[in-house]
């Protein structure tokens, strides 16, 4: 008889590698069962911020451009500026915003820096504020003020021209004239004429009414969008001209508004706004959102006048004050 000699190296191995694998599967399972049963941010509020500083009172500013409403009692605001860090409650956010339950979409909550923490702040400073939801201690959102951002709230005050100014009627303009409006001052004194308080602008006469594109007035606001908060992509809800001018006398055959078209390759053709002649100044409001609406339009608004008299004798219409409202 033979002797019959089992082997059991290779059983062994086998039975190892599948009692490791089982081990492997019990291990995994487990912990996919831990992380799925975590509570995650799936509560957070998908919103977003605004943000901009006026320096001048050591203010900062942030509103509320979109998304979902925020809990004030589940909020907490953590500044950390040059390295320091400062914290804003949720008692004060909700007292900032009126005792309000709610954060909503359009209000601006204001952190005075000054009387909070004792801070006079800088251009110059580097800050960042965090957002936190205080029931997770989840991170809501980031803000970083940089130069860019910072300014005097932008709902507050008109814009005027800042950037170049071109006559080519043989009047006289410039940016001075149309940056503060004193014409109510003016009529108070019973003054009709007083050097740099306004432009002045000789139409030309033709014959028809036709205005010539080639005598005007033009006024480049020069506005970069993100120092008033706005960022490349935002959309604009409101923006509206003002301006103050007077024709005085009625021999105007037509005075034309005209507006930069970003969208229309007719450029100045696009937009035309007729201007009713007023021998007294006069305050006219444009509303304009229709076209002015995006960050690249508010980047390139630029106001043309162009006129036409009748007259044998030079005439001339005179701007006082020109000035955009933007939201």
């Amino acid at each position: 008889m033979k002797n019959v000699i089992v082997k059991n190296e290779a059983v062994s191995e086998t039975l190892g590698v599948v009692l490791l694998i089982g081990i492997a599967v019990i291990l995994i399972s487990a912990e996919g069962a831990f992380i799925f049963a975590r509570e995650g941010p799936d509560d957070l509020p998908h919103t977003s911020l605004r943000e901009w500083m006026d320096t001048s009172e050591d203010v900062i500013y942030l509103k509320h451009c979109g998304g979902e409403a925020i809990k004030t009692d589940e909020l907490e605001i953590i500044a950390n500026i040059n390295g320091e860090k400062y914290v804003y409650t949720s008692p004060e956010i909700h007292e900032e915003l009126g005792n309000k339950s709610f954060w909503d979409l359009g209000e601006v909550l204001a952190i005075d820096a000054r009387s909070e923490w004792g801070l006079d702040l800088k251009d110059y400073h580097n800050i960042n504020l965090y957002l936190i939801d205080t029931p997770t201690e989840e991170l809501v959102q980031k803000v970083t003020l940089t130069t860019d951002f910072r300014k005097a709230p932008y709902l507050t005050r008109w814009i005027t021209p800042k950037g170049e100014v071109v006559d080519t009627s043989g009047g006289e303009a410039e940016l001075s004239h149309v940056q503060v409006e004193d014409w109510k001052r003016l009529e108070e004194l019973n003054i009709k004429d007083e050097d740099g308080a306004y432009t002045v602008y000789h139409p030309p006469k033709k014959i028809g009414t036709e205005t010539d594109p080639t005598i005007y007035q033009e006024f480049d606001f020069g506005i970069n969008p993100c120092l008033y908060g706005f960022r490349p992509g935002d959309s604009l809800t409101n923006a509206t001209l003002k301006i103050v001018y007077r024709t005085n006398d009625n021999s105007l055959l037509k005075i034309e508004l005209r507006f930069y078209d970003t969208d229309s390759p007719l450029g100045w053709t696009a937009r035309e706004i007729m201007l009713p002649e007023k021998n007294a100044f006069n305050v006219t409001y444009i509303p304009l959102i229709n076209f002015i609406n995006t960050t690249e339009d508010l980047a390139e608004f630029t106001v043309r006048l162009e006129a036409v008299t009748n007259a044998d004798s030079e005439k001339e219409v005179n701007i006082d004050y020109l000035a955009l409202w933007i939201e």
